[in-house]
Order: structure tokens, then sequence, then C-alpha cells
């Protein structure tokens, strides 16, 4: 091995940093060893490459600068994900953010980019009937929150077999599903059903006490919403013999929204009541912290007329089962009795209702 020490430091620094040569490269140049190189590297305080861009030059990776920052601030990638595109360790990739200064983000924004869903979700639809059934199924039974910056949680607990039956054909194609036994307050035992979404599912978070225009101007819409949202908060039972169709909950506007909407179907309806005032507790206990609110429907017609109407967007088991209940006790009854609606007075009643709708569509703020 020869000895090297009349080469200047100058020399040296030009081989290199701006030739971009490594130690075993100038080692063969003055016949020398790379141990030794270093040592003289040292010797002449000049910066040693770390691993990283050692490792960087032996395989030729170049990660422009440009192309890194678009990737890292306005792609949202991970440096794992930008690692495995350059072909080389996350590692360097994190070492030239640190080389180039781009601003790194906070620890629970990175945490969120390099979370790898367990099971593969896919994206929504994009039908705009399912999409209406959905958000009317949320705003009863379904609860939806962003977990996540890429994640959407959805879930429900129920005691009943069917709603969860209900829940697995609605997510089931989007994404896997969870379940466990909990507790209810009052001791009773319910399943929790859990599904994890991804971002196209964003329209489920926000719960508004109001039915968008787009669903009240297109009847088809206006249909599968009224059949989620019924699914989730609707009853079809016979009272007292009769056939009765009814909805509580707590979205004053909404259920006026669905009485005005049906009576302009010509589905004749009384107006919303309470039936619950706020901080009085239910037969299982629970408080209210707001009011709830009920629509009831005892008219054959309108309810033979309403059970056509979202027939087709039922999905719930039970309520399917419930509904052809009341269908046969109402061609029964009319069939026994030899009753029929006169048309004169329900085209009266329908006038003065339509009129009513509005003046109180008027008034509600």
């Amino acid at each position: 091995m020869r000895l090297i020490d009349e080469v200047s430091p100058e020399k040296l620094k030009e081989l290199y940093w701006n030739r971009k040569m490594s130690s075993p490269e100038i080692a063969k140049v003055y016949s020398s060893n790379p141990v030794y190189i270093r040592a003289l590297l040292r010797k002449c305080e000049i910066k040693i490459r770390t691993k990283s861009e050692a490792k960087r030059l032996f395989y030729n990776i170049n990660i422009p600068k440009k192309e890194l920052k678009r990737l890292y601030l306005e792609k949202k990638i991970s440096s794992t994900e930008i690692a495995r595109k350059f072909k080389c360790s996350p590692h360097l990739v994190r070492n030239r953010i640190w080389e180039y200064k781009i601003p790194i983000r906070p620890l629970k924004e990175a945490l969120a980019l390099s979370n790898t869903p367990q099971y593969p979700r896919h994206d929504f639809s994009g039908n705009l009937e399912e999409k209406a059934y959905l958000i009317g199924f949320r705003q009863g039974d379904l609860y939806a929150r962003q977990a996540r910056s890429r994640t959407i949680e959805v879930f429900m607990s129920s005691t009943k077999k069917a709603q969860h039956e209900l829940f697995r054909n609605l997510f089931l194609k989007y994404g896997h599903i969870w379940q466990r036994w909990t507790k209810a307050p009052d001791g009773t035992r319910e399943i929790s059903v859990c599904c994890y979404l991804n971002n196209t599912f964003k329209f489920l978070v926000a719960k508004k006490d109001l039915i968008e225009s787009w669903i009240l101007k297109n009847k088809k819409y206006f249909a599968t919403f009224l059949a989620g949202y019924s699914d989730a908060e609707g009853s079809f039972c016979l009272c007292g013999g009769d056939a009765v169709f009814s909805i509580r909950s707590q979205d004053k506007n909404i259920l006026h929204q669905i009485r005005a909407k049906l009576i302009e179907l010509g589905i004749l309806l009384r107006p919303p009541q309470i039936v619950r005032k706020e901080g009085t507790r239910d037969i299982r206990g629970t408080i209210s912290n707001k009011n709830i609110w009920a629509i009831f429907m005892h008219r054959k017609n309108a309810i033979l007329k309403l059970i056509d109407l979202i027939n087709p967007y039922l999905k719930h088991a039970d309520k399917q089962r419930r509904m052809k209940i009341l269908t046969n006790n109402i061609l029964e009854r009319d069939k026994k009795y030899n009753r029929h609606q006169r048309s004169k007075w329900d085209k009266l009643y329908l006038k003065d209702s339509l009129k009513l709708c509005q003046v109180t569509a008027m008034r509600r703020p």
C-alpha cells in the first residue's frame, strides 16, 4: 500500500465531493487502501458521507428535489411509498427530505398516511339511488365519523339480527366488518358492528336535520332516501286491528320535509307531533336529550301508496315482512267491509294539505 500524504486536501475534496468518487475508487487511483483513504479524509477534516449517501451513490439513486417536494407535500405520499417508487430505503428518502429542507409532517399526520389498511377497501359505487338510501339510513340508526385522515368509520349497535344483516349487506362489498358483543344501559346484550371505509364515503359523516335538495327534487331519490330512513326509524304495525305506519325521531325538519313531499305525491298524512319531551325517560330508562317527533299514517289508501313508493328500495327483512302484513290487512278489510275512499273528498283534503304545508314551510326557520 502506497502512502499518499503528499496529496493536498483540496485535491482529495475535489475527488470525493465534486466528482462523487467513493473511497474505494480513490484508493484505486492511488493504489492505496479504502480504509486509509477514509482516515486521510478525517485527517484533512473532510466531511464523510453517511451510509445512506454512500448507498445512494453506489446504486446511483437520484431523487430530484422538485419531484420529492411534489410527492411528499402535494400528493401527501409517505416516505415508505416514495422509497418504493425510487427503489431505495425509507431512511434514504427521509435523509433527502432533511437535506432539501422540506417541511416535515406532524407525527399525527405522518402516522395516518403510513397506516396501511389490514383489509382492502373499495370506492363507493357512485350510484345516486344507493347514496340517497345510505344518507337516509345514516340519519337514523347509523353512526359515521372521520376516524383517520383516510378512514371513515361506520358503526351501529342493535339486538336485532335483521339489522345486523342489513348492515352487512350495505357495507361488506366496500370493506371488512367487525362485530362484538356490548352491554346496553338497561343490561341487555347487543351486537355492535363496525366497518372502515375510504374517503369516498365522506358524504356519510355530516348529519343534518335536513334533506338535501337533489334528493327532494327527484321522486326516485326521495323514495330511496325514505326507504333508508324507514329501515332505520320507521315502523309498520297493526294497532287495534288497523294498519299504521309511523316514524319517530329527533329530526323535526326532516319529518316536516317528508310530510310535505308525500302530500305533493298524493299521499296524505297528519303533521309531525311531539310524542316524548326533552328530558323524559323511555321504557328502557334512556333520557332523551331532545324532543322526540313522530309522523303517523292511518289512512288505508295513503299506506298503500307509501308501500308502492318505497317497496322497491326497502331492504330491512323484518320491515319487508311487516309491510306485507299491512298490505294484506288493508285489502282484506276493504273486501270485507266493501269500503272505498271518496276521490272528491281526497282531492279537497289534498288541496288543503298542500296549502298548509306551504304555510308551515314559510313559518319554519
